[in-house]
C-alpha cells in the first residue's frame, strides 16, 4: 500500500484534513497520508495530485493542484465541516470500542521495515512528534509536568482507568503508565467458541514513543500468525499487528484520554477480527 509526502500546506488546509477525519503525520517538512485516506484529502482539499517518486519505497511526492471554488459553496462546506467535526469527535474519542481507522496505515509500517532501520526509527519520531505538537494544541503546553489542566485531567484520568472493566491494577512511572489486566478471554470469530488469553500488562508510552503502547501476556506465548504472539493481535515484541490502532491510540494519548485508552487496549486483544490474526483464536487454550 502507498503512501504519499504532502507539501506546503498552510495552517488552514491542515485544520481542514483534521477536522474531516483524515488521518496524517508529520513527515519532514510536510505531511504523510495513507492511500486509503488520499481521495477524502483531496475532496476535502478541493484539489488534485501528481505524484513522483520519493526515496523511500511505497512513498511517493504529491504536488497538489487546487481547483477554484465558489464563494457560496465555500460558506456552506465550511458549516459541514463544523458540524462533521463535532460528530466525529464524539464518536472517535468517547466511544467503548472504537472501529476509526479501518483503512490501514500498516502500509507506513511495512515500508519503513521493508527499507532501512533507520527509516523505521523517523517514522517512529513523527509520530512522537505527532503527539507532542497535538497535546500543545489541546493543552497549551506539550508537558504535562508544570501544565495545571494536564496534570488535573490525569488524575481524573487515572482515576477512570481504574474502573474500566478487565483492569485489575494501574501504576505510573516517569512517562508510561502500566495498567494490569485480569484474564482476558477471546471469541473465535470463526466458531464463537472462547478462548484465555491470558493476563496482560500493558504499557502506555505518555510521549508517544514505542508506538504509543505495547502489550506483555504475562501468562503465555503462542504460535499464530507469527512464532511466540502475545495475543492473536499482537505480535512477540508487544507491537499491535493490525497497525490501524495506532492512530487512534496516538490522538488518545495526546489528549491524555486514558481511559479510553485502556478499554481500546484490553478490546482489541477480546474482539479479533475475522481476519488474518482472527484465525489464530483457536490456537489458545479452550475456556
Amino acid at each position: 500500500m502507498k503512501s504519499y509526502l504532502v507539501k506546503d500546506l498552510t495552517d488552514e488546509q491542515l485544520n481542514l484534513l483534521t477536522s474531516a477525519g483524515v488521518q496524517h503525520y508529520q513527515w519532514e517538512t510536510g505531511i504523510m497520508i495513507e492511500e486509503t485516506q488520499l481521495d477524502l484529502a483531496l475532496s476535502v482539499l478541493n484539489a488534485t495530485g501528481t505524484k513522483t517518486k520519493s526515496k523511500y519505497e511505497n512513498v511517493y511526492k504529491l504536488k497538489l493542484t487546487f481547483k477554484k471554488r465558489k464563494k457560496q459553496e465555500s460558506k456552506r462546506e465550511e458549516v459541514d465541516e463544523e458540524a462533521r467535526q463535532r460528530e466525529a469527535e464524539r464518536l472517535q474519542y468517547r466511544k467503548r470500542y472504537i472501529k476509526a481507522c479501518e483503512s490501514r496505515t500498516k502500509a507506513i509500517l511495512d515500508a519503513a521495515a521493508s527499507t532501512a532501520t533507520g527509516n523505521r526509527k523517523k517514522l517512529s519520531g513523527a509520530k512522537q512528534r505527532f503527539v507532542t505538537s497535538k497535546r500543545a494544541e489541546v493543552f497549551g503546553s506539550s508537558k504535562i509536568a508544570g501544565n495545571e489542566n494536564a496534570a488535573q485531567v490525569l488524575v481524573s484520568e487515572l482515576e477512570r482507568v481504574r474502573m474500566v472493566q478487565g483492569v485489575q491494577g494501574v501504576h505510573v512511572v516517569p512517562n508510561r503508565l502500566l495498567i494490569s489486566t485480569e484474564i482476558l478471554c477471546a471469541t473465535d470469530p470463526e466458531t464463537g467458541f472462547r478462548h484465555e488469553i491470558g493476563q496482560f500488562l500493558i504499557t502506555v508510552y505518555l510521549d508517544g514513543s514505542e508506538d504509543g503502547i505495547r502489550w506483555q501476556n504475562n501468562s503465555r506465548l503462542v504460535d499464530g500468525v507469527r512464532e511466540r504472539m502475545q495475543a492473536p493481535t499482537v505480535f512477540s515484541d508487544g507491537r499491535a499487528g493490525a497497525a490501524e490502532i495506532h492512530a487512534t491510540i496516538m490522538e488518545l494519548i495526546a489528549r491524555l484520554e486514558l481511559s479510553t485508552v485502556a478499554e481500546l487496549a484490553i478490546q482489541f486483544i477480546e474482539n479479533p477480527e475475522d481476519n488474518e490474526y482472527g484465525k489464530f483464536v483457536s490456537k489458545w487454550p479452550l475456556v
